[in-house]
């Protein structure tokens, strides 16, 4: 008896006129046993196929060329131009359902078969630069938030790394940069994020990174003042409001450090002129996180926005919009790391 071991995968070797080796028991003692018909689903609709079927004498298996008790109904091609049209398209899963005549679980089985949550995208090393960029998309299951966190080359665009985890926080963070750390083929030389849900990423990256400088989103901490200090005429401290706001720009898109310093020194120094709550909470914020703030002034090669990468969640998040949610984590991972598959490779259906 010859050992299973080495002739289960043999049988599909053979030349089509010779004798086909038994996938159950080995043996070449088989013969041709009629005909399998059946109809295949294919781009071009419903094709009838003809598939020789073939009979061992030594263990009285029955099998085909695609082996033993194994029907293909749908073609391959049919299979991926669906999947990738789900994952890719702004169709939605209802939508892909009409169009190729399958059932949606069906659609989300093939999903599983040709994705996988532990699919590894190879990083050209030719194409960093050193210079990443790094943002979060907050999702929902069934009322659980999970995050997507995902990295970007700030110049040349290739995406770099994608993992899905349980909330944006700074255990998460540490985990999704230690797996950026250990994967990146080149040196790091620069960091642009925004502060992070809980400024999750400022402790982080010094813990991780600790030489790396680390740039904050400018255009992020400037939304975020113009969002909690009203803009009302109405409001009792209106000039006060238009004045502060105006000296945190000034500190924040200044040409030079000295230039900066002395917008910073300005605001200090009429610190007792701005007396509400929401003046206060600035006037301490921008003292503190100065320094990666104006990381740009030391570091003229890193970016003072996300741009990029928010890019990136944004074409993820038109997606989104028309999937009405996941059902399930198994299904967010698999649809999740087969998107960001087709965004590196610049898959297009």
């Amino acid at each position: 008896m010859v050992d299973k071991g080495s002739y289960n995968k043999l049988y599909l070797c053979h030349e089509y006129n010779e004798k086909k080796r038994c996938p159950e028991c080995g043996s070449l003692d088989t013969k041709k046993n009629g005909f399998i018909y059946s109809w295949i689903f294919t781009l071009r609709g419903s094709v009838k196929r003809k598939t020789q079927r073939y009979y061992c004498h030594y263990c009285g298996t029955s099998f085909t060329h695609f082996g033993k008790d194994k029907r293909k109904k749908t073609s391959e091609d049919l299979k991926q131009k669906a999947v990738f049209d789900y994952v890719i398209s702004k169709s939605s899963l209802q939508d892909i359902r009409r169009r190729y005549g399958v059932s949606r679980s069906t659609i989300l089985n093939w999903l599983y078969n040709i994705s996988s949550p532990t699919i590894r995208i190879r990083i050209d090393s030719a194409r960093c630069s050193g210079i990443i960029q790094i943002d979060g998309k907050e999702l929902k299951i069934k009322g659980r938030k999970k995050t997507v966190f995902v990295s970007i080359d700030a110049k040349t665009k290739q995406p770099l790394t994608c993992m899905v985890c349980d909330g944006e926080n700074t255990r998460t963070a540490e985990q999704f940069l230690k797996n950026l750390k250990s994967r990146y083929p080149r040196v790091i030389r620069g960091i642009i994020t925004d502060f992070g849900r809980g400024k999750c990423f400022l402790g982080v990256v010094k813990r991780i990174l600790p030489n790396v400088p680390h740039q904050v989103c400018l255009v992020h901490y400037q939304r975020y003042v113009w969002l909690f200090i009203p803009r009302t005429q109405r409001s009792r401290y209106y000039l006060r409001n238009q004045l502060l706001k105006s000296l945190i720009k000034n500190v924040i898109k200044s040409s030079t450090r000295e230039e900066s310093l002395f917008w910073l020194e300005r605001i200090n120094h009429f610190k007792p002129f701005f007396r509400a709550s929401y003046h206060k909470r600035f006037i301490r914020s921008i003292n503190k996180n100065y320094d990666v703030l104006t990381t740009f002034f030391d570091y003229d090669f890193l970016n003072t926005n996300t741009n990029i990468v928010e890019n990136m969640i944004r074409q993820l998040e038109r997606k989104l919009k028309n999937l009405n949610g996941f059902k399930s984590e198994k299904n967010l991972d698999y649809f999740i790391n087969l998107w960001f598959k087709c965004y590196h490779e610049n898959i297009i259906y």
